[in-house]
């Protein structure tokens, strides 16, 4: 619960009467605005925003007792006219803007033993908007519930650390072995094949023969790409598989998949190994004729291959 209307609001009616002549003087033009803020245990290193502007006076109420001394008012004398702290209000009215090479920090430590301990405030001075009441609501916990909230933390930790053993366990399984012994490569037979010969793009070319692996419904597609040494920088981008109709023209795209390479991009005159992995869908047409396209990330080059037999 926020401190109690006896207590609270004979403060704010002295800090307003304080506050009245200068903004009589000069009225500010900002926004004034009221939020509210929640302070929790796994965000103690947290800095919260707090605007406030010259002659403005800014009050921060809080749920839970703070304690005033652990304010340090004497630092910031020299940029408020007032600054008062009690065990459930901050009151504070700036002489001047704050600073914007060094911005001040208010550090205001809780009463108790429950987390968070503190809540630290970063002061700045917005031209548009300012805040003239915050309520701080502070999410605590007692020791024995933060010490049981470290407990299923570790746990999750030690389960997704047990994960990841088996994804570097499945990573470090290289060649035809390691692709038995992941699951990959099955007791069904592997077919390779070179296809068609492809038809280069601008600034692109495929060097060389591609190879075709075929294994159960996983399709690879193997080749060498090289780079025009006048052509801009080629990334890999996306494959794209269409089916052909009965006179040999694009009809509807079957599948999309990534463009693979161990390089990000080819410069200029570069060369550089690629392949394309994807999954027949099921349902295929026996006998069908495909058009492939591999991309670079930009969609404006390809290589292609026309009449695969997949």
């Amino acid at each position: 619960m926020f401190a109690s209307p006896g207590v609270v609001l004979p403060m704010l009616v002295v800090a307003l009467g304080a506050a009245a002549p200068a903004r009589a003087g000069a009225p500010d033009k900002r926004v004034h605005q009221e939020r509210r803020l929640v302070v929790r245990a796994d965000e103690a290193a947290t800095l919260h925003l707090l605007r406030v502007a010259p002659g403005v006076v800014t009050t921060v109420v809080f749920n839970d007792d703070i304690l005033p001394a652990s304010v340090d008012t004497r630092a910031l004398a020299p940029l408020f006219a007032q600054a008062k702290v009690y065990p459930g209000v901050m009151v504070l009215r700036p002489s001047v803007a704050m600073p914007d090479a060094s911005r001040p920090l208010i550090t205001a430590r809780f009463a108790g033993e429950d987390a968070p301990r503190q809540v630290t405030f970063l002061l700045v001075t917005d031209p548009k908007e300012v805040d003239t009441l915050v309520e701080v609501s502070r999410h605590a916990l007692s020791p024995e519930a933060l010490g049981e909230e470290l407990a299923l933390l570790r746990a999750q930790c030690a389960a997704t650390e047990a994960g990841l053993a088996l994804l570097r366990a499945r990573c470090d399984q290289t060649g035809l072995g390691g692709a038995v012994l992941i699951g990959a490569l099955g007791q069904a037979p592997v077919s390779v094949e070179r296809p068609v010969k492809a038809l280069n793009g601008p600034g692109v070319k495929v060097v060389g023969s591609t190879v075709l692996y075929r294994h159960i419904t996983t399709r690879v597609m193997a080749f060498t790409l090289g780079n025009a040494p006048e052509a801009a920088p080629w990334v890999p981008g996306v494959a794209r598989l269409t089916l052909l109709d009965a006179d040999g023209k694009p009809g509807r795209v079957v599948l999309e998949a990534p463009v693979r390479m161990l390089d990000a991009r080819l410069t200029p005159g570069m060369r550089g190994q690629a392949v394309v992995e994807w999954h027949m869908p099921n349902g295929s047409e026996p006998g069908a004729r495909y058009l492939m396209e591999a991309w670079n990330q930009e969609a404006d080059r390809a290589v292609r291959w026309e009449g695969l037999s997949l």
